[in-house]
């Protein structure tokens, strides 16, 4: 409690009270389907003792894919992990770059609206050329 107090220069917490990383299916989170998230810790959480926990937490969307491997990683990452790439290896097919047609596996990853511009590190932002 002290620790988010002094964080800030006007006393006020700036942080979320609260930072558990869960893995849940969104439909079991909306209740759509039965299920329990679990923690890092491997503890069980019901869906109703999530969305208690999401009202005052800073809450990040991880779209996990097959591996499991995080696909969609916001601002928590610059470059481009191995999973992403993969996936942008699948989609684009090759370079995106009008005109150009060398392979996937030639390619690097960018970002379209620029990590130092505010761009996220997700699969909707970054293309490969």
């Amino acid at each position: 409690m002290l620790q988010r107090g002094l964080a800030s220069a006007d006393g006020v917490p700036g942080s979320a009270s609260t930072k558990v990383v869960v893995t849940v299916d969104y439909d079991q989170l909306t209740g759509a389907l039965r299920g329990l998230g679990r923690t890092l810790t491997d503890d069980q959480l019901t869906p109703a003792a999530l969305r208690r926990l999401a009202c005052d937490a800073e809450i990040l969307p991880t779209v996990m894919g097959t591996d499991p491997a995080p696909l969609d990683l916001g601002r928590t990452t610059r470059l481009a992990t191995p999973a992403q790439r993969l996936a942008l290896w699948l989609r684009d097919r090759g370079c995106t770059y009008p005109g150009c047609s060398i392979p996937p596996t030639w390619c690097d990853a960018h970002h379209v609206l620029h990590w130092c511009d505010g761009g996220p590190t997700d699969l909707g932002n970054p293309t490969i050329r």
